[in-house]
């Protein structure tokens, strides 16, 4: 078929193809430009088509479906001049999504210093502690929210094999940036926006300047209201971590055991079959009595 029937083709004709494979999620929208109302809407059929095919991380902001509708509401409160604010947690980082006068960004909290901070300071945690900013940028040829949303997806919200969140363009907690980087999502918060009471409730100090800095003011006040300690008590900071570095050594600890003690001289590649077979408690029992 030539480019040009190409662009003629119908909703249905035009989700057949994606659903066959024909052509990419890029190309879909392209095409489906030519589709928009005369406001520049899509209609529900063809953006669920699109979006239903896109990759999910389940745990991001808890929204049921692909990933596309967060990165969609992303977009659309971009599209607005709207105000958003959500939190995700990660085995040693907190990452605050936020909408503010059009830019989307991604803050970085070490966890570890969240926790130091509310220890030391009652509860209130300062909104630039260890924190790391990074911009979220979509594509100078994304016309419409749809456009936008898939681009999202594609730099920002891709997963791997194993379902886990790629992110290698979040930086560690050091600073640096791992190209390999793919992360558990351990849970994550509700969300705030420009209708929410507690913002609502700062717009009067931010029109009168009250505030010297809305949009810190705006940042604390949402992290204090979203981060919610007792909902990611289960896994403490670090503890995916730690228990992969155990996995990963302890038929280590399993060799030096037996040979100190003069029980056996074995080899690494029986350590980690023995280490295989015996469950988690039973292993640290047998370490404990050799």
């Amino acid at each position: 078929m030539s480019d040009a029937n190409e662009s003629h083709r119908s909703e249905n004709q035009l989700i057949a193809a994606l659903e066959a494979g024909e052509i990419d999620a890029r190309a879909f929208l392209l095409e489906a430009r030519q589709l928009r109302d005369v406001d520049g809407w899509m209609s529900d059929e063809l953006r669920d088509a699109l979006f239903n095919r896109l990759p999910a991380i389940a745990a991001i902001c808890g929204l049921p479906g692909p990933t596309a509708r967060l990165t969609g509401l992303l977009a659309t409160t971009q599209e607005t001049d709207g105000i958003l604010y959500t939190l995700v947690i990660l085995d040693e980082q907190v990452i605050m999504f936020q909408v503010v006068g059009q830019h989307l960004g991604a803050i970085a909290y070490s966890r570890y210093a969240i926790d130091d901070v509310r220890r030391t300071s009652g509860g209130e945690v300062p909104v630039d502690t260890e924190a790391l900013q990074v911009t979220m940028d979509a594509s100078t040829q994304d016309i419409h929210f749809e456009e936008k949303a898939l681009t999202y997806v594609q730099r920002y919200f891709e997963t791997d094999q194993d379902g886990l969140w790629r992110c290698p363009w979040l930086p560690l907690l050091d600073g640096s940036f791992d190209t390999n980087r793919a992360e558990p999502v351990i849970s994550f918060s509700a969300m705030l926006n420009e209708r929410s009471p507690e913002v609502m409730a700062l717009i009067p100090g931010i029109v009168d300047g009250t505030f010297d800095n809305a949009p810190a003011a705006l940042r604390a006040m949402a992290f204090q209201h979203l981060y919610v300690v007792a909902n990611y008590a289960r896994s403490p900071p670090g503890a995916i971590r730690r228990q992969r570095n155990w996995i990963r050594r302890k038929h280590y600890l399993l060799m030096r055991a037996l040979k100190s003690r003069g029980r056996a001289t074995t080899s690494e590649k029986i350590a980690r079959f023995l280490c295989l077979l015996c469950p988690e408690l039973q292993f640290r029992d047998i370490i404990g009595r050799l």
